[in-house]
């Protein structure tokens, strides 16, 4: 099922004017965005087997997980690989332009059939060649004599339940009941994703896989919150944005953060009603339960998908999306930031801090994880984490 707009038409402007205003409200005080309470979560949450088995059940597993964006099936006749949590999907967009998810398995012995991402009409299993067309129907069994009695119709490809809406393409790891991708968002999601636009956006290259030594949500959690910044990223992302200070909103188990881009203190003198555009002035950050983040500006998405290798290791899928038509220098700008963003902030800053974060918590002598105030958006997504497992349990 595909769904691009919803019926209600959301003024980007008047959004984008209303979160530049909290921000330079929160400047001018010295504030941010703040949670109700503190939150102290027990470590072992962290480092539990059997916590994080019951994670892969009811966050992964069984919940409808982003696999990548809609612009990485550009067109009809193309598909993608991607592999989450041990399972490896191949998402295709067949002739008719209809998406699918597929177990990336062949139905014969099991081979992975195909890797990275292309146009096609065929897919082709490497170890005997049987063949299945982009909906996953096996079409073709060289010497089929030999396969007698066997239904061709039963052999096809595993089906992966797949919605697609909104610029994402939403799955499921394992068969099961249909996703309705307007459910998965929530209204208010749904409606702003779809005015941001971002369907025909495409892969500026192929994924980048980081390995972390840590945790899955310990990774997680340097995303969601930018109290760091003045610190862990002083010499680097702090030249670029405001540390301390965050917009937080919350669409069911998702949000939305916004950061302010250093420049934007030069609409402080300039009246409201004079702003005009203002998306160069500050970032939308998205939180796609349970694992995704999405950095959104006028230019580029950066996708970041994080999942669960076993309790002390996780790996990040990286993919930046890059705005149609950009200009030259435009491109130029964000071909030269994409490795400084993925080797020297992520990989030299965020996933340093996170392998320096598991050995004490794999330990036991650490009792909680502790959260403030100032820090919303990781404290709601664990308020979710531990409703979606309960609720996953009680089922």
């Amino acid at each position: 099922m595909t769904k691009g707009t919803k019926g209600i038409a959301m003024d980007r402007e008047a959004l984008e004017h209303e979160l530049v205003r909290r921000l330079l409200d929160h400047l001018d005080a010295g504030t941010t965005d703040m949670a109700d309470d503190v939150l102290e979560l027990p470590a072992d949450l962290y480092t539990s087997p059997e916590h994080a088995a019951a994670e892969l059940d009811a966050l992964f597993l069984d919940h409808p997980v982003v696999l990548c964006l809609s612009g990485a099936l550009p067109e009809p006749g193309t598909f993608r690989t991607v592999d989450l949590c041990g399972t490896p999907v191949l998402v295709t967009r067949d002739q008719e332009g209809e998406v699918h998810a597929l177990l990336n398995a062949c139905r014969h012995r099991g081979v992975r059939v195909a890797d990275g991402a292309g146009s096609t009409r065929r897919l082709t299993c490497p170890f005997h060649a049987w063949v299945y067309d982009l909906g996953g129907d096996l079409v073709g069994v060289p010497t089929a004599e030999g396969f007698e009695g066997m239904c061709r119709e039963d052999k096809g490809l595993v089906e992966l339940p797949v919605a697609e809406g909104y610029g994402l393409i939403v799955g499921c790891l394992r068969p099961g009941p249909p996703i309705d991708i307007d459910e998965y968002l929530g209204p208010g999601l749904a409606d702003e994703l779809a005015m941001l636009d971002f369907a025909d956006w495409r892969p500026h290259s192929e994924p980048h896989v980081h390995p972390v030594a840590a945790n899955w949500k310990v990774t997680l959690d340097t995303y969601r919150e930018n109290y760091h910044f003045d610190v862990l990223h002083k010499d680097t992302l702090a030249g670029y944005a405001h540390g301390g200070v965050l917009t937080f909103d919350a669409f069911g188990r998702h949000l939305r953060n916004c950061s302010a881009i250093r420049t934007i203190g030069e609409l402080r003198d300039v009246p409201d009603a004079e702003w005009g555009a203002v998306d160069q002035y500050f970032s939308y950050q998205y939180s796609l339960f349970p694992n995704t983040c999405m950095t959104f500006d006028s230019r580029h998405i950066e996708l970041w998908q994080i999942v669960p290798i076993d309790p002390t290791h996780s790996e990040v899928l990286h993919t930046a999306y890059f705005r149609p038509g950009l200009s030259a220098e435009e491109q130029a700008k964000l071909d030269d930031m994409a490795p400084w963003i993925c080797e020297t902030v992520v990989d030299g800053e965020d996933f340093w801090v996170a392998g320096r974060t598991e050995p004490a918590l794999s330990t036991g002598l650490l009792e909680t994880v502790v959260f403030g105030r100032n820090e919303p958006a990781p404290q709601h997504l664990h308020h979710g984490f531990l409703d979606a497992i309960a609720a996953h349990r009680a089922d």
